[in-house]
């Protein structure tokens, strides 16, 4: 679907066209998102400037002019990209944990023997864990959650032996170039550990997930404290376990301008006092 979008832009196809490449489920997911998030701000709207409700809109309502029209849009964005990029990423670190028992144990191994209670993971106390910082950006570099970059126009320029002609729309796929093998040595294999040596082959700032410059991602640290205050809190409190063994998730999924995910479906075996102490003494 993105591929259509792009040729058919390139072709100067009129946008009222568009929609017409689109799948049908797509449009109606749109619909649906954009349908309810109007609800939700017309019910924010109406809750007035609350003290006790501290969220993004209360500074704007504070300032007493706004357009209904472009709150609905600020909180598209912040729907997406603060919520479903998260949910992504999780859903993508937790297959390649369950598809490389080595590297979850050895997760589970720092994170229980860094904490004697789930109240003690926090934004300060997972900063202090290397490992799980790894497997955070490993999970990252194997499954972006937004897999393409940012379009710039050209101002024209030669890339590798090409000439661009000014006025083009480029963009580096984030996708293709965090599993290039000039950047990571065997690539399609989940291996934190060249995050934490520097003798690992790698380039590692070929991953960029979050895009690069003055347009990169506002929300990357906070993305980076929801990623492993959620991931370690899952790891100390759960054993995993996969149901389908021979799942294939990476083969199944699909690109329309975000991942649609296929079922990921996990078993949560709640893990003990004594499970804890049994890893740590391993």
């Amino acid at each position: 679907h993105f591929t259509l979008l792009q040729v058919a832009k390139r072709l100067s196809v009129p946008e009222s066209l568009l929609s017409w490449l689109m799948p049908s489920d797509l449009q109606a997911s749109i619909s649906l998102h954009e349908r309810l998030t109007k609800d939700k701000v017309a019910q924010r709207i109406a809750m007035g400037d609350s003290s006790k409700r501290e969220d993004f809109f209360a500074y704007i309502l504070r300032r007493g002019s706004f357009n209904k029209d472009q709150l609905a849009e600020q909180a598209k964005i912040l729907l997406l990209d603060g919520s479903e990029t998260t949910a992504t990423f999780l859903a993508g670190v937790t297959y390649c944990l369950l598809a490389a028992p080595a590297v979850l144990k050895k997760l589970q191994r720092e994170v229980r023997s860094s904490f004697s209670s789930k109240d003690e993971i926090d934004g300060d106390s997972t900063k202090k864990l290397p490992y799980l910082h790894a497997v955070v950006e490993e999970g990252l570099r194997l499954f972006p959650p937004v897999p393409l970059g940012l379009p710039r126009t050209c101002p024209g320029a030669t890339v590798d032996g090409h000439y661009v002609p000014p006025g083009t729309e480029v963009s580096v796929d984030n996708f293709v170039m965090s599993r290039d093998t000039r950047s990571f040595p065997d690539p399609d294999s989940f291996n934190p550990g060249r995050w934490i040596r520097d003798d690992s082959g790698c380039i590692k700032e070929a991953s960029r997930p979050f895009s690069l410059g003055p347009r990169a991602c506002l929300g990357v640290n906070l993305a980076y404290l929801e990623a492993k205050i959620i991931l370690a809190a899952m790891v100390y409190s759960y054993d995993w376990e996969l149901v389908d063994k021979d799942l294939d998730w990476f083969g199944q999924v699909k690109l329309l301008t975000f991942w649609r995910k296929p079922k990921l479906l996990v078993r949560f075996h709640p893990c003990g006092v004594s499970d804890a102490v049994d890893l740590k003494q391993e």
